[in-house]
């Protein structure tokens, strides 16, 4: 047997020392058990190697790996073998066991993946692990983690198959169990609406704070009922929209859509989104286009295309003059047609926007303010739009003012009847009952008709200047609402200048009116036929109700009243 011969390595701290013997004869190593001379100097035949800083690669065996496992005691020193087979591999023992573990350089750092122990891997199998992980770097693939190397134990079934993925939650479900005890609070579609529309009723006039609640309350928005607001997104909205361009309502699903863009913008503010949960509003919220030419309305009328006949124009007064209809609803169609102005300012006229023309006996003043006047309020123009009535129509607005006092109400045409069952009264004359008296006529011109009638009659008929027509038709009395010297430098009412068109075209509306009313039937037939009309289109469902209630009359209260 040949000589044998010890060495011993240096060691850069105070770690344990790994004694190597080997036979120089056969050249072959094996491990010892830890160990020094009293002199500090090694046993015999023996070669130290330090535990975490070797510096010399040994090819592992299963010899090796077998001593390793058997130097794993409790309270037993700590070393590491480089494995000269496969570069990169090392072979750590410690007082918790034998690990394998792969060493490389990344990004001007070391860094050590723990590959797992001898009790999970064989020696063949930590080396197939090593090279491979060497190939990705070199490919550069990636850097081998944790992730990658579960990947791998998988794939060499020395870990459990990966259990398949959970089902889904319900996302019902997930968001009730959010909205309850994350977001608790937070506004729902019904809390939200209720807030904006408590906003425009501050900022607003109140025909739009009335148009914004119908088009808030349509059925199609009752998919939101019971929703966070913060759950209802622009998409949900624009199906909507949508859905209601679909049915052939396109006005109605853009007029939609230029509501629900402010409610939104609303939600949105600063003050509101720990309440609303709403981050940002929906500026591009937008109906589809319309579809191209013009749709004809129910009665057959091209909108915007049809001006009222010189006929209709006297029916309508005739009827009202005969007393079969509402003495309020009278008096609101004879003004309406008489001074051509809009549903809304007729129907929402204070009585004490009315007064005596004092420079003139027998005449009177309508006064318009502002609020009851287009975008006027919202401009912040302080001027009101005044209009002469000729005598006869000032003697028929001061019997209205007197009934409007009798009855209490700020209103020249108080509320006739309330919209819903247990409602309050107190209100105005609805807009939609002037459309509705008139339909009920047989005629088809409607509010805006008329005064398409009123400017085509004063011009072509009568020879009227335009711009004297724009002073009764125009709010604005023919000035942009941007002109400075109308705005802030100029207080007139021309009255005198309106003075002569508002004589001659009422004179000239009597003229039909009387024609018309040699041609009607008595008045209780005249009821009945009005009663008919208005049956009619609550059978084809274009009324309050789609039948009449069991033992009802076939006369309307107010007819049947006058009758």
């Amino acid at each position: 047997m040949g000589s044998i011969r010890a060495h011993r390595h240096a060691r850069e701290n105070d770690e344990a020392q790994v004694f190597i013997v080997f036979d120089q004869g056969s050249g072959k190593g094996s491990l010892v058990a830890e160990g020094m001379s009293p002199g500090g100097d090694p046993p015999e035949n023996v070669r130290p190697r330090s535990a975490r800083a070797a510096r010399m690669p040994v090819k592992l065996t299963e010899a090796l790996v077998k001593q390793g496992i058997a130097d794993a005691v409790p309270k037993g020193r700590a070393y590491d073998l480089i494995d000269a087979g496969c570069p990169g591999l090392l072979m750590r023992v410690g007082p918790r066991g034998v690990k394998y573990a792969f060493k490389f350089e990344s990004g001007h750092r070391t860094h050590r993946l723990t590959l797992g122990s001898t009790d999970m891997l064989r020696l063949a199998d930590a080396r197939a692990i090593a090279t491979e992980a060497r190939r990705r770097l070199v490919d550069r693939l990636g850097v081998p983690d944790d992730r990658w190397l579960e990947g791998r134990l998988r794939q060499m079934h020395k870990l459990p198959p990966k259990e398949p993925n959970p089902a889904p939650r319900d996302p019902a479900l997930v968001e009730a169990w959010e909205d309850q005890i994350q977001r608790a609070g937070e506004w729902t579609w019904e809390e939200a609406l209720a807030a904006f529309l408590a906003e425009v009723a501050r900022t607003r006039r109140s025909a739009t704070y009335t148009d914004y609640r119908k088009l808030l309350h349509s059925p199609e928005l009752a998919t939101f009922a019971g929703r966070r607001v913060r759950r209802i997104t622009i998409e949900d909205l624009a199906t909507v929209v949508h859905a209601v361009h679909a049915s052939g309502r396109e006005r109605h699903a853009e007029h939609l859509a230029s509501v629900l863009r402010p409610m939104w913008s609303y939600l949105a503010r600063h003050e509101h989104r720990k309440r609303s949960g709403v981050e940002a509003g929906i500026p591009t919220l937008r109906a589809p286009e319309r579809t191209p030419g013009d749709k004809l309305r129910a009665n057959g009328k091209v909108p915007g295309g049809y001006t009222a006949k010189p006929g209709e124009i006297g029916r309508i007064l005739a009827v009202a003059r005969t007393g079969v209809l509402n003495p309020t609803v009278a008096s609101a169609l004879q003004l309406l047609v008489l001074t051509g102005q809009r549903r809304r300012p007729v129907v929402e006229a204070l009585v004490k926007d009315f007064v005596p023309w004092e420079e003139v006996p027998g005449w009177g003043v309508w006064s318009m303010g502002p609020a009851h006047r287009k975008t006027a309020a919202k401009r912040g123009d302080k001027h009101r739009h005044a209009l002469p009535l000729p005598p006869a129509l000032w003697d028929l607005v001061q019997q209205q003012m007197a009934r409007a006092t009798a009855a209490g109400s700020a209103f020249l045409f108080p509320q006739v009847r309330a919209a819903r069952i247990g409602a309050a009264f107190g209100g105005h004359l609805s807009d939609a009952a002037i459309n509705h008296r008139i339909l009920d006529m047989g005629i088809a011109a409607s509010p805006h008709d008329l005064r398409r009638g009123l400017s085509t009659v004063c011009q072509a008929t009568l020879r009227i200047p335009r711009d004297t027509v724009k002073m009764i038709l125009d709010h604005n009395e023919g000035y942009r609402s941007d002109d400075v010297l109308e705005r802030h430098y100029t207080d007139d009412d021309r009255l005198d200048i309106k003075q002569p068109l508002m004589a001659r075209w009422c004179a000239w509306a009597d003229e039909q009116a009387a024609a018309a009313a040699s041609a009607l039937p008595p008045a209780i037939e005249l009821g009945a036929e009005l009663a008919r009309r208005r049956r009619e289109r609550e059978l084809a469902g274009k009324g309050k109700r789609s039948k009449p209630e069991a033992g009802e009359e076939d006369i309307p209260e107010e007819l049947a009243t006058a009758a």
